[in-house]
């Protein structure tokens, strides 16, 4: 079992190595999603660019295409 200080030195590592990640996906014409963005995100021409902090590339990546999907999942629901 871990005590307190070792779970607080474990995350307090984690968030230290954590980098901003560029991560840009294509997005239908007119792409807006409702409700809140995690991310700092810009979209143009039909390109979505999202800056999320991440331990990882692959990471950043995956939390990106996972709220996209929670997005499409949401408005087909809504439709």
């Amino acid at each position: 079992m871990q005590t307190a200080k070792e779970i607080f030195e474990s995350t307090f590592e984690r968030i230290k190595r954590m980098q901003m990640y560029t991560i840009t996906r294509e997005v239908g014409p007119g792409w807006l999603p409702k409700g809140t963005i995690p991310y700092s995100t810009r979209v143009k021409n039909g390109i979505a660019t999202f800056e999320v902090y991440a331990e990882f590339l692959l990471d950043a990546e995956d939390q990106v295409t996972a709220w996209l999907e929670k997005i499409e999942l949401d408005n087909d629901e809504q439709d």
